[in-house]
């Protein structure tokens, strides 16, 4: 039987909140407004707009003041030790303006696991991949020598559209800038952790924004990236290590919507219990930009362990319902072991499906490409499918974008709890 647990106990060890809290603004806040609030709480909050020349320097905020306010969103993120100054913000006088406040967890890149070699998958010319038992699919998709299996399972191939003139922001651990794919191509990036440049050292980056926006390798012509036109935007949030706060997330998500990015790409996040909620700020400025006419698109999650009856809650800030939460599928399109599902409750859903099980793309230097598992993976096929689906309609609204996505879907036999509407495909 299938049991819904917290986390698992790698997991477990991580540490989940920060000690800083996110405080909601009332949409009619303004500059007016919140000064006369924060003054009478004994707070000085700098505005995110005070940072436009150089926006990687947000984080001064922190230590020359109490926090700092995302105007675009309307959220402040405030300093540790200052509850009695939130209670005044948040009390029945000044609710007007702050609404409410909840605490601001640490995030972590997805999936950054290379796979178990026993599971790689052959090379052209060799002895194909044995059959599963039971798999949706009998026979497995394989990469070939002109594209990869999950470019193939979306029906990329079909399409002839590839993003071109559409701006897809990857939020992650950066970009390996000098990989050879990209030589031509124009990168978009801005860090928001404190003394490391945009330059990807850790991989899981270079990995994600391949998949949504790469080509070709540039040897071999095997074909890895969806919208291989598209505009990339690299939003530097993790650090080398893949870790990062609720505040890194939010400064790169304002910098893309200001830098009119039509996608937003997150494979990240962190682990929720059983039973608990979603972010009503996360969820609540999803909404803002879906209105604004971007879509914030997010991987729901690898905790779970399926092969031992274990199945994990969608993760934050995917569970939030105006997010696109992403789940994983193996080339047998069979719902990847890892994958978290959804909890059965309003919000932490899963919303559709992507290949994420033995996905070839780009990687940091000098290794430039690598085979990788994860909702992680999954999650950048469908914000480059995003693309396409906004090439062919420019003046589609982010909600239609969405709707075409679920529409396009191919349904499996399998539960909507695991996948959501199915398959993600082009046009």
């Amino acid at each position: 039987m299938t049991t819904l647990i917290a986390t698992s106990p790698e997991i477990e060890k991580r540490v989940k909140f920060t000690g800083k809290q996110l405080v909601l603004l009332d949409k009619k806040a303004n500059s007016r407004s919140i000064a006369a609030s924060t003054k009478n709480a004994s707070l000085k909050l700098a505005s995110f707009s005070d940072y436009k020349s150089n926006v990687g320097e947000y984080r001064k905020a922190f230590n020359e003041g109490d926090g700092i306010v995302f105007d675009q969103f309307g959220i402040a993120v405030i300093n540790e030790n200052r509850e009695d100054q939130i209670s005044v913000l948040t009390s029945s006088r000044s609710r007007s303006t702050f609404l409410y406040s909840e605490p601001e967890r640490y995030v972590y890149a997805i999936g950054n696991n290379e796979i178990n070699p026993e599971r790689r998958m052959t090379t052209p010319g060799k002895k194909s991949v044995k059959q599963k038992k039971g798999a949706l699919h009998p026979i497995a998709f394989t990469d070939t020598k002109k594209m990869t299996w999950g470019l193939q399972a979306i029906n990329v191939h079909k399409s002839e559209y590839t993003g071109k003139g559409v701006k897809l922001a990857i939020l992650d651990t950066g970009f390996n800038l000098a990989h050879p794919d990209f030589e031509d191509r124009i990168i978009v990036s801005k860090s928001f952790v404190t003394g490391q440049e945009e330059d990807d050292r850790n991989g899981h980056g270079s990995h994600c924004a391949g998949i949504a926006v790469g080509g070709a390798n540039h040897k071999t012509g095997k074909r890895y990236g969806v919208a291989s036109e598209a505009s990339l935007y690299v939003g530097k949030v993790l650090s080398n290590a893949g870790v990062g706060s609720d505040s890194s997330i939010l400064a790169g998500m304002e910098w893309a919507i200001v830098s009119n990015c039509k996608i937003i790409s997150m494979s990240l996040g962190s682990a929720v219990e059983v039973g608990e909620s979603y972010s009503r700020i996360y969820n609540n400025l999803a909404a803002k930009a879906l209105k604004r006419g971007t879509i914030i698109i997010a991987a729901a999650g690898n905790e779970s362990e399926r092969g031992a009856g274990i199945i994990t809650p969608v993760g934050h800030p995917a569970n939030c319902p105006s997010i696109m939460s992403v789940a994983a599928v193996d080339r047998y399109l069979d719902v990847a072991d890892f994958s978290c599902g959804s909890n059965g409750k309003t919000g932490g859903q899963v919303d559709i499906a992507a290949p994420g099980v033995d996905i070839y793309s780009a990687w940091k230097q000098p290794r430039n490409y690598k085979l990788m598992d994860g909702t992680s993976m999954a999650t950048p096929y469908v914000a480059g499918i995003a693309a396409l689906l906004w090439e062919a309609d420019p003046d589609a609204s982010a909600s239609e974008i969405w709707m075409r996505l679920t529409q396009l879907a191919t349904r499996l036999k399998l539960k909507a709890s695991d996948i959501g509407v199915g398959l993600a495909q082009v046009l």
